[in-house]
């Protein structure tokens, strides 16, 4: 089984690259999201240095995610605020026209939801449901379906990293907030390896039509945060079941990501429910697991991959494994 570790700049010395693939990582993950072409450059060349060809890398492709930017502070909100955002603070200004009131907007992993009051051609306002704050690179997950056609699949910053992908010739390319076959197409026409990429599954529309979506022999990873604010929270689990059964039927690839060792951030020691939970999803046969998080800024990335595999030493050696790949393969 893989697992992702995300990479955070204090990850990249030769020490702490090493004691993370000797616990257990075997792709390191940078997301496209917060590391432009010149950083992910960097950050690969370096990563290739120190390591060479001891794990394997992944580029993490932001795509058509509506993200806040051109902030010059966090805004900092309370139960019923209100607060404007210009159509400059987003990466993709035009979004200001396509929402309207009474919309709402799900940020911070689904901690707090907006409503949009107002919008124009410029800028939009929201008011609060709780206390928050939204700081720059925040996404914006609308739970009206606005990715019309003619919506971009791939902003400017993913064209910077597709140029750098194809150039230093990446392993695996995540494609976020996949949502129709012409997204896929745009992709393997603009990345050379087309069995790098990795599509994600963190829309409701790719999650309603995931049948029609994705093929066998391709390789998906479900968001469950993104997913999550997209379907409800309550229905993940049944969501990433139905997922993970889809993909052993048709023979993909299926990875899982979002806050499996959450608490690990901070302490050595994971919750006892994040251990039943990692037990619970090794059983059913994944590709991998992926720590975002945990590893990029957590204080113990290394206690983090380590707990992963000891799991999936006890899952194999109770037999779970082989029961879980029969059934792959059934």
């Amino acid at each position: 089984m893989e697992i992702f570790g995300t990479l955070g700049p204090a990850l990249l010395t030769q020490q702490k690259l090493a004691a993370l693939i000797d616990a257990g990582v075997t792709i390191l993950r940078i997301n496209g999201a917060h590391a432009d072409g010149a950083v992910t450059r960097g950050m690969i060349e370096q990563v290739r240095s120190l390591v060479g060809e001891r794990v394997s890398i992944m580029v993490d492709l932001p795509t058509n995610k509506v993200r806040v930017a051109n902030l010059s502070e966090p805004i900092v909100f309370r139960p019923g605020d209100r607060f404007s955002i210009q159509g400059f603070q987003l990466n993709y200004p035009p979004l200001c026209s396509l929402v309207r009131a009474g919309d709402e907007a799900i940020v911070n992993n689904g901690m707090n939801r907006l409503e949009v009051t107002r919008a124009d051609d410029g800028s939009i306002e929201f008011c609060a449901d709780a206390s928050g704050q939204l700081a720059n690179n925040r996404g914006l997950i609308f739970s009206r379906e606005l990715h019309r056609p003619g919506f971009p699949y791939f902003f400017p910053r993913d064209l910077e990293l597709i140029e750098v992908i194809n150039d230093l010739a990446v392993d695996y390319v995540g494609l976020s907030y996949v949502r129709h076959a012409s997204d896929k197409e745009e992709a393997k026409r603009r990345i050379r390896n087309r069995g790098s990429l990795i599509y994600k599954i963190e829309t409701r529309v790719a999650w309603e039509n995931l049948e029609k979506l994705i093929v066998p022999g391709e390789k998906i990873s479900i968001d469950r945060g993104d997913l999550a604010g997209e379907i409800g929270l309550l229905n993940i689990p049944h969501a990433q079941d139905r997922i993970i059964r889809f993909a052993h039927r048709h023979r993909v690839e299926v990875y899982v990501a979002t806050q499996f060792l959450a608490s690990m951030e901070h302490s050595p020691i994971p919750m006892v429910s994040e251990v039943s939970g990692l037990y619970e999803m090794i059983k059913l046969g994944v590709s991998g697991i992926q720590l975002s998080e945990e590893t990029a800024v957590g204080k113990y990335p290394v206690e983090a991959v380590r707990w992963i595999r000891d799991v999936e030493r006890l899952v194999e050696a109770e037999g779970y494994l082989a029961t879980a790949h029969l059934r792959a393969a059934g």
